[in-house]
């Protein structure tokens, strides 16, 4: 389930479901700090890399965790086994990843923003 959305906060956000359940995605500045300082390497660099496993699973966990910080890095392997098993894929997964990180402001602004507003 891809869809963007603003939270009570206003930062916008995506949803992934998964095992009946729907997790916000949302690259905040510390999730994105604390993702860079796991994999050695700027989120840029690790989008280029979804290919690898730890990447994805890394991910993953930094775009749940920016809006749920107590969602642990063990939760997120349960959550790509059960969108795996609700008949996703590896690669829409990271194409739902590739969406949250746009709406997060990575990879250009958000077209739905208004004309005045800076992007992250």
């Amino acid at each position: 389930m891809n869809g963007s959305t603003e939270n009570t906060k206003g930062l916008p956000y995506t949803e992934l479901e998964a095992g009946g359940k729907i997790y916000l995605l949302r690259l905040t500045a510390r999730s994105a700090v604390r993702l860079e300082e796991r994999l050695g390497m700027s989120v840029y660099s690790a989008a280029a890399k979804t290919d690898e496993m730890k990447i994805v699973s890394e991910m993953l966990y930094a775009l749940i965790e920016g809006l749920k910080p107590e969602f642990t890095r063990s939760d997120t392997y349960t959550v790509i086994d059960e969108y795996i098993s609700g008949g996703g894929s590896l690669g829409s997964l990271v194409n739902e990843i590739a969406e949250a990180l746009r709406i997060s402001g990575f990879f250009g602004k958000d077209p739905a923003a208004p004309k005045n507003s800076s992007a992250l």
